[in-house]
């Protein structure tokens, strides 16, 4: 029984050690959504950027479950109508950011529900953060006339 235990607390302190990020956004880094505008017709598409940039001059590493680091959210009131990305292959990998680097994700996503049917005229929020189950959301409000 003793050693189940010792061996139950070793593989969690492993798992604490490699996933310190669940536990709070790093402080000293920031967080940046760009869109190419912010009005929109129906059918047409959202262009942008999300930056994490780290501000402090200690390395920050983020570790990320699948090869998708950063997801977007379209959402209206408490409806989600698009979630970015809809597939991500299972690999494990990592972001590591020294002190002042930051990283550019680039994207270009149909203004369309799960469906791939065209959202309807009105007032929306487009939600991006990076996938690593811990991250702090950025928002910018859309149209669509």
């Amino acid at each position: 029984m003793k050693t189940k235990t010792f061996l139950f607390s070793l593989i969690l302190l492993s798992f604490l050690i490699t996933r310190c990020d669940l536990f709070g956004p790093d402080e000293g880094v920031s967080l940046n959504l760009q869109l190419e505008k912010y009005t929109f017709a129906e059918g047409d598409t959202l262009i942008g950027t999300f930056t994490v940039k780290n501000l402090s001059s200690s390395t920050v590493h983020y570790n990320f479950s699948t090869s998708c680091q950063f997801g977007l959210k379209i959402i209206n009131g408490d409806k989600t109508f698009r979630q970015y990305p809809e597939l991500c292959a299972m690999v494990l990998t990592n972001l590591t950011l020294k002190g002042g680097e930051s990283k550019q994700y680039e994207f270009e996503l149909l203004l369309a529900d799960q469906d791939y049917n065209n959202l309807i005229k009105g007032d929306y929020t487009v939600k991006a953060f990076l996938l690593n189950n811990n991250s702090s959301i950025v928002s910018k409000p859309i149209s669509i006339n």
